[in-house]
């Protein structure tokens, strides 16, 4: 059996990236963040996940790509702007609890310490499973370890790469979804689904299966736990104005979340997990 491999490398003072590679794949993993950047399977070496180079790997600000994690909130907070968008944890140190080994895949578990934060009022533990193989399944479970139920919102923030989003279309949403390039307002999902402009969207009929779809090549995925899909691209005006994007970077960039977007209620002692598997 192969045994995987991981490296540590020092990014910045506050950012260790963990580099992994066994028999099927290579993936790159933040501790900062828990954030998954880098997943390429050698069947056919071809990377999944957008990075920018110019994404900030400082430990000020969430990294630009991968799969940043967004808890305990998706989006803005439902009482103060003033609370950071998506929550916080993409922005805190997590640890790697323990790996373990098959013959299909390498299994990393990442923990983290502190759960809370202002803006959020629950008592929860929060734990990352990384399961890289031929495919890329990621899973973030939530238990709510308290007296009091709590509010939960979440979402695996992933970012793929794309050769050109103009020639690139998603396959498997129907229902409807809200806009928000356009006040919130609700649309039939189009078909075939593809991309000319600014892209921002909450699809509220949680699809198992979605398929991104590009000339010479598919991405597969596969989502559970969840009550929307997120269709995100900046388009060039945007990504302009983002410091850690490149002008041209919403070229190559298509955000596909699984989230749960509508609120969950988490009762004491129960637990929810969200999951993405890539292929």
């Amino acid at each position: 059996m192969f045994i995987s491999v991981i490296k540590e490398r020092k990014a910045s003072d506050q950012v260790t990236i963990l580099e992994i590679e066994n028999a099927h794949a290579t993936a790159s993993i933040s501790l900062f963040g828990a954030q998954v950047l880098s997943f390429r399977p050698k069947h056919d070496g071809r990377e999944r996940l957008f990075l920018s180079k110019k994404a900030l790997v400082d430990g000020t600000k969430s990294i630009r790509g991968g799969i940043p994690i967004c808890w305990p909130w998706f989006g803005a907070h439902r009482e103060a702007e003033k609370y950071p968008a998506h929550g916080y944890v993409r922005t805190r140190q997590w640890q790697l609890l323990a790996t373990e080994e098959s013959e299909s895949a390498t299994h990393l578990r990442f923990s983290l310490n502190d759960t809370r934060g202002v803006g959020f009022n629950g008592n929860a533990t929060l734990m990352l499973d990384v399961v890289l193989g031929s495919q890329l399944e990621i899973t973030l479970t939530t238990t709510n370890v308290g007296t009091e139920p709590f509010n939960l919102g979440c979402a695996l923030h992933t970012y793929f790469a794309v050769s050109a989003i103009r020639s690139t279309t998603l396959k498997g949403l129907k229902g409807t979804y809200s806009d928000k390039t356009r006040n919130w307002a609700r649309f039939s999902t189009p078909a075939p689904y593809t991309f000319t402009e600014e892209t921002d969207r909450i699809h509220f009929e949680p699809a198992p299966f979605v398929l991104i779809i590009e000339q010479a090549s598919s991405t597969h995925v596969h989502s559970k736990g969840h009550d929307s899909v997120v269709v995100w691209n900046p388009w060039q005006e945007n990504a302009r104005k983002l410091p850690d994007m490149m002008d041209d970077d919403f070229e190559h960039m298509l955000c596909v979340e699984t989230a749960l977007t509508q609120g969950l209620t988490l009762g004491p002692n129960e637990v929810h997990s969200l999951s993405q598997t890539i292929e």
